[in-house]
């Protein structure tokens, strides 16, 4: 396992470096290409125009994936919360409220006469919240 956790560092470290070396030869051969032309220093400004409009392009693109899984994720949210039985029971109890009170009632009865069974669904709604954080 940790074999592997270091393999995998050293493949990082040496596409990074790699793609490093990449955009400083295209920099230069981009600087190469226009110093004839526009003299050093314009070439040398064109050269940082084009990489920080690369970069602009770059976090316009992070930004709007980003946008897109929030939005995914606050529909998912919704469907969730429309699929949830808590708008019937809400209609239910406003419904009928006193069928409500003799439910809620016999679950006291209940939850007085076994202590550790209200422990353990209180345990069990605990991890499943700890679960979704």
């Amino acid at each position: 396992m940790f074999d592997q956790a270091v393999s995998r560092i050293v493949a990082v470290a040496a596409a990074s470096g790699a793609a490093v070396m990449a955009v400083f030869a295209a920099g230069f051969s981009l600087y190469a290409l226009i110093a004839p032309q526009v003299g050093p220093a314009g070439a040398s400004a064109i050269v940082a125009l084009v990489a920080a409009l690369l970069v602009a392009l770059f976090a316009l693109f992070v930004s709007l994936r980003a946008r897109k899984r929030e939005r995914e994720a606050e529909q998912a949210g919704q469907d969730l919360a429309q699929s949830l039985p808590a708008e019937w029971l809400g209609d239910t109890v406003r419904e009928r409220p006193l069928v409500s009170l003799a439910v809620t009632l016999a679950i006291g009865a209940v939850a007085a006469r076994n202590p550790a069974l209200v422990r353990d669904l209180v345990a069990l709604a605990a991890r499943f919240t700890r679960e979704r954080r």
